[in-house]
């Protein structure tokens, strides 16, 4: 950020925006992918005022959140003009916050480092122990399981995975795991490898226990 000012609102800004929710996208999240972005621009580079600033908006024009997400869109656009970024600043922080999310599987395509580290940090925050208690926020928040009888296979005494549902156990499928591998830098890379072992050493354990 510019000066504390500017990093108060925005914080500010956020904490209120996300205050409702109960699904793993509060503003803690927020904070977290901030952090995460903070450890990525040390060794990657990148124009940190619009990094952290998109890092701490990510989610406040989310449509899982909001159902007018036009609405949420002009409110953010006159947020950051009314903390006096350019127009140029604001045009670039709507465009990282309008293109990194990963829905059903799609991964848009980049065209900047600034917005490479955005996605990267957020997606940190959705594997290793903090992506498994966001799962399961998210799944008690829309009301599902954590897994059925249909997302289990039993051979030779062993349980395991069978095919995706509506459960909580199929995102580690459908998304956690897939996360390493759609990496843009080298540092959020490296973060992830870590994490995402902690998932398959958490998924071991939770066979083991239901068998």
């Amino acid at each position: 950020m510019t000066n504390n000012v500017e990093y108060a609102a925005i914080r500010a800004f956020v904490a209120d925006e996300l205050s409702q929710d109960h699904s793993g996208h509060n503003h803690q999240h927020a904070e977290r992918v901030v952090r995460n972005a903070q450890k990525i621009i040390q060794r990657e580079g990148g124009d940190e005022k619009i990094i952290l600033t998109a890092a701490w908006l990510h989610d406040c024009i989310d449509k899982k959140l909001f159902a007018d997400v036009e609405g949420q869109i002009d409110k953010v656009e006159r947020f950051l003009e009314g903390q006096r970024f350019r127009r140029e600043e604001v045009t670039e922080v709507m465009y990282i916050i309008q293109n990194i999310s990963y829905n059903k599987g799609e991964n848009r395509p980049l065209t900047s480092l600034n917005a490479m580290i955005v996605r990267d940090a957020d997606r940190l925050d959705a594997i290793g122990a903090i992506g498994i208690i966001r799962t399961i926020e998210y799944g008690a928040a829309n009301g599902r399981l954590f897994y059925d009888h249909e997302n289990m296979k039993r051979e030779g005494g062993k349980v395991g995975w069978n095919h995706s549902t509506d459960t909580s156990l199929s995102h580690f499928y459908d998304k956690l795991l897939k996360l390493e591998s759609l990496m843009h830098t080298p540092t959020a890379k490296e973060m992830a490898r870590e994490r995402t072992e902690f998932l398959h050493g958490f998924l071991e354990e939770f066979y083991r226990e239901i068998e």
